[in-house]
Parts: structure tokens; C-alpha cells; sequence
């Protein structure tokens, strides 16, 4: 009788088909995706050992998240699921069905084994999706404009979960008690509880918590990559590239912040447990960024990397909520947030009876489109610090600071894109 560890090797050999014949339908594909994440968070549930960075579980947050953000959309609709993906779903289901690993190797690389499932497959129908958008926009399709639109949104949220789902397939092995698990664990308790809070109090606290916190994290996450740096975890070619990125991304969620904290005036933490879990991340990078670090105590790949997937994540929740027809504010704050920002646009966006009767409104397009360009750099400085650390690898061998003449024509580490290989996805 075939085991857990039988079953889940045959759904990663059946993605592995999937990614190969291609001619996907994107809507079925991206429908069927909602469903593998799931029964693939639920075959890592049954297994003996919890995986501490919550690789999968956090992808299927990331996954639901997407499927609310699409159900008003006509793109990619009700339907049927991809057939070429049901293989995939039947052998994760028979996995938690069947007798599960025992030792804490075939443990360790059953969750490695899913997670390399969510990689290809992620990376699948992310490709399916922007071939649609571009077919749609090659052919030039009449009333194309939504469908494209909400195909590269999907891309862009597979993308984030490729990249993660990256760091689960592919963590190097670190020794027992190393500070990088621990920073993992942070990790995945910020992810999960500030996805959380940002679908169950859909509410301008908690965006504004989220943003603060967030940029409290990149800048501890900037001084630990500087001491990876240092530890020759990173190559200097890497670090010069991704510098720009990880400040626009800083820069980015602290404009969200300062926009989003006179909404929030008066009103107390709508969730503490996300003040906690981001505290302790912000602290543990701090910690790496400590002189008394050593190479073995980082683990870029499943900590940096995961860290910047996460942002990734969690700035496309933000952008639904901002989007959110019901987000609403105090009226009164409101006001004196339009009236110091766009103090043209007072009489227009809030009704002096609102702001006398301390009413909590709708928020005005004025304010909404204020918050929907720094959400969406914060995203894509995220993606481009995700493209540009290539994983983070590392020179065999440090180049003389004072010698750099021979940056340039260095190879550019490999990008992985339909073969199963170690990097990150482009």
C-alpha cells in the first residue's frame, strides 16, 4: 500500500507533467491552484513535525487572500478547475489519507517535497497567466482591458507564493538551535497573523498597523543584510542591486504608514498579537545584523528570502483592502487628513455634518488613490529585491573590496523558470 511520502512524491511528479505539456487554461488553472494550496496545506498538517516556517500554510493564506480579491471580478470567473492539475490534487489528498513518515528525515523532506509542488506549480500557472494577458492584449480582444488587468494581478500574487514557496523547497539544512529557526518561526507567526488581521478587521488600524510594522522590519532586515554582506553570505555585485530596492521598499511602506496614521487617530490596536510577532522579527534580524553573528548562524535563503515573499504578500492584501468599497474611517479624521494633503479637495470629500457628528465614512477616492501608489512600490520593490538577490548566492570567494573591476563580467546566477533548479524564479 503506497505511503504518505509514495503520495506526495507522485503529486510533485504529476505537477511536474503539468509544467511540462503547457496549453493550460489560465481561468481553470488559476481556479485549480486555490484548491491544490489548500489540500496541500491540509497534507502538511497530518505530518508528524509542524514545518516552523510554515512555508505551505503560508502560501495557502496567500492563496485565499487572492481568490476573496477575484470573486467580484469577471476574470477569471466561475468555472471549472484545470484537469491537467487534478492528478496534483488526488495524490495530496490520498498523502493525508495514507500512513505518514516516521523519521525526521523522510519528515523534513515531505514538507520539502510539498513545497517544491507549490514551486513548480505556482510558477506553472503564474505563466499561464501572463501568456493570457498578453495573448489578450496581442490579439487586441474588445473589453479586454479587465480580464488583463486582473490576469496580471494574479501573476504578480503567484509570483510572491513562487518565491516562497522557493525558500521551503530549497532551505539549506541548518543546524539544530541556530538563531536562523527562530527567525524562520517569527516569520511565519508575522505572515499568518498579519494576513489575518488584514481579512478579518478590514479596517484602517490595522492597515496602518501593518505598514508601521512593516517598516520597522525592513529596517532591521537592511543593517542584517549588511552583515551577511560582511559573512560573505552575499556577493557584493548582489548587494550593490538590491540596495535600491530594499530602500524603496522601506521608503514605500513608510509613506503608507504616515498617510494611513491620522486614520487610525484615536483608536486603539485593533490586533496585539501582530505588535508582538513583528517586534520579534524586527529583534532576531537585529540580532543577525550583530557583530558576534557567524555565516552559520544565517540562513538567507529561508530567511531573507521568505521575509521579502512575505512583504510581497501582504502588500497585495493591503491593495484589496484599499480597494475595499466598505473601508471606512472616522469622518473627522478624514477630514483633517484631506485638509492638510489636498486641501482642495475638502468640500468635495467629507460632509461637515460627518465630521460634527464624529461619523465613520466610506473613504474618499482622494485618500484611497494616495495609498494605492506607495502599496503598489512597496510591492514591486519587494518583487525587484526578490529578482535581483537571485537567492542571495553567494561568490565562491570574496572579491578585495579595493578590486572590483571584474564585477561586470561576472555570470548572473541562474534564474529558474520551467526547470526544477536551485535560484529564484524571475
Amino acid at each position: 500500500m503506497p505511503s504518505s511520502f509514495d503520495h506526495l512524491k507522485s503529486a510533485h511528479a504529476h505537477m511536474l507533467h503539468a509544467r511540462s505539456v503547457g496549453g493550460l487554461d489560465a481561468a481553470e488553472a488559476v481556479r485549480g491552484w486555490i484548491s491544490i494550496a489548500r489540500i496541500a496545506r491540509l497534507a502538511v498538517s497530518e505530518l508528524p513535525a509542524a514545518d516552523p516556517h510554515g512555508t505551505v500554510s503560508r502560501i495557502n493564506s496567500m492563496s485565499q487572500v487572492l481568490w476573496a480579491s477575484v470573486q467580484n471580478r469577471d476574470w477569471p470567473g466561475e468555472g471549472s478547475r484545470s484537469e491537467a492539475l487534478a492528478p496534483v490534487h488526488a495524490s495530496l489528498q490520498q498523502s493525508y489519507r495514507s500512513d505518514p513518515p516516521q523519521t525526521p528525515d523522510d519528515v523534513a523532506t515531505a514538507h520539502r517535497l510539498v513545497a517544491a509542488t507549490l514551486w513548480v506549480g505556482a510558477n506553472t500557472v503564474a505563466e499561464a497567466t501572463r501568456d493570457h494577458s498578453f495573448d489578450l492584449a496581442f490579439r487586441r480582444v474588445p473589453d479586454s482591458q479587465g480580464a488583463r488587468a486582473s490576469a496580471g494581478d494574479i501573476y504578480q500574487r503567484l509570483k510572491a507564493m513562487e518565491t516562497l514557496a522557493f525558500t521551503g523547497a530549497f532551505r539549506p539544512e541548518v543546524p539544530t538551535g541556530s538563531p536562523s529557526i527562530a527567525l524562520g518561526a517569527a516569520l511565519a507567526r508575522w505572515d499568518l497573523s498579519a494576513h489575518r488581521a488584514l481579512m478579518t478587521d478590514r479596517s484602517t488600524i490595522t492597515l496602518h498597523q501593518v505598514a508601521f510594522l512593516e517598516t520597522r522590519i525592513f529596517d532591521a532586515f537592511d543593517a542584517a543584510t549588511t552583515r551577511a554582506l560582511e559573512l560573505n553570505l552575499i556577493d557584493d555585485l548582489t548587494a550593490d542591486r538590491i540596495a535600491p530596492a530594499i530602500s524603496g521598499a522601506t521608503e514605500a511602506w513608510a509613506e503608507v504608514a504616515a498617510i494611513s496614521s491620522g486614520l487610525a487617530f484615536g483608536q486603539l490596536p485593533s490586533s496585539p498579537e501582530i505588535v508582538a510577532a513583528a517586534e520579534t522579527v524586527g529583534a532576531l534580524f537585529a540580532d543577525v545584523a550583530g557583530p558576534a553573528t557567524r555565516a552559520a548562524d544565517v540562513d538567507v535563503v529561508g530567511t531573507f528570502t521568505s521575509h521579502l515573499a512575505t512583504s510581497m504578500g501582504l502588500a497585495a492584501t493591503v491593495k484589496d483592502l484599499i480597494d475595499d468599497p466598505e473601508l471606512r474611517a472616522p469622518g473627522q479624521a478624514v477630514n483633517v487628513l484631506v485638509r492638510d494633503r489636498f486641501p482642495l479637495e475638502t468640500g468635495a470629500a467629507v460632509s461637515p455634518i460627518d465630521v460634527y457628528q464624529r461619523r465613520s465614512i466610506v473613504l474618499p477616492s482622494v485618500i484611497r488613490d494616495s495609498l494605492k501608489e506607495p502599496v503598489d512600490l512597496a510591492f514591486t520593490a519587494a518583487s525587484e529585491a526578490v529578482r535581483r538577490s537571485a537567492a542571495f548566492d553567494s561568490a565562491p570567494q570574496k572579491p578585495l573590496a579595493t578590486d572590483r573591476s571584474d564585477m561586470a563580467a561576472r555570470p548572473r546566477p541562474a534564474q529558474p523558470g520551467a526547470h526544477v533548479s536551485v535560484g529564484v524564479p524571475r
